[in-house]
């Protein structure tokens, strides 16, 4: 996993060296270094990602846990990467870290009903029953305003469905 990294860094940096040289166009201003880093971070954090839902769909979450780690340590606010780190913490059964990266997740893409699902189930594992409700309400809104024709109306109905699979069994 470094290796490749290193090797990735090494290329670019080779790459960048050949052109040091090359001429630049009339009229085309280069890349500051500032431009030139965020594409090539934007680039390998878009192979880490890649790499890190691979990991999840192989079940290695620990390796998938290492991936978002670094993803995120280049950018904390990333919120696939947020909601892909809390997936792998609640495969592992990290309740309390998987709230923290769903929370994230949830602020980033508030339309978007995954986030939401995965941490109203996090919620009730937790205990916290009012903030689960709070996500499901929010999800049955969603659901309401789509009448299941909106392009989300599948991943609606299944976190609604999740949800309501996770909730401990009522009292009588």
């Amino acid at each position: 996993m470094r290796a490749g990294k290193i090797s990735a860094v090494i290329l670019v940096a080779a790459l960048m060296a050949g052109t040091a040289g090359a001429q630049v166009p009339r009229g085309f201003t280069p890349q500051g270094a500032d431009q030139q880093r965020l594409e090539n971070n934007t680039s390998l954090s878009s192979k880490l990602y890649e790499d890190g839902v691979g990991a999840i769909k192989a079940k290695n979450f620990q390796v998938a846990e290492g991936i978002f780690e670094e993803v995120l340590r280049q950018n904390p606010t990333h919120p696939e990467g947020n909601l892909m780190m809390g997936t792998t913490k609640m495969s592992l059964g990290k309740w309390e870290e998987a709230k923290k990266y769903l929370e994230v997740a949830v602020r980033k893409n508030a339309k978007s009903p995954d986030p939401k699902s995965r941490l109203a189930v996090t919620l009730i594992r937790l205990g916290d029953m009012d903030g689960a409700l709070k996500q499901r309400a929010d999800l049955q809104k969603m659901s309401d305003d789509c009448k299941g024709k909106c392009r989300n109306a599948e991943w609606i109905a299944a976190g609604l469905s999740m949800v309501d699979n996770a909730m401990p069994p009522k009292q009588p």
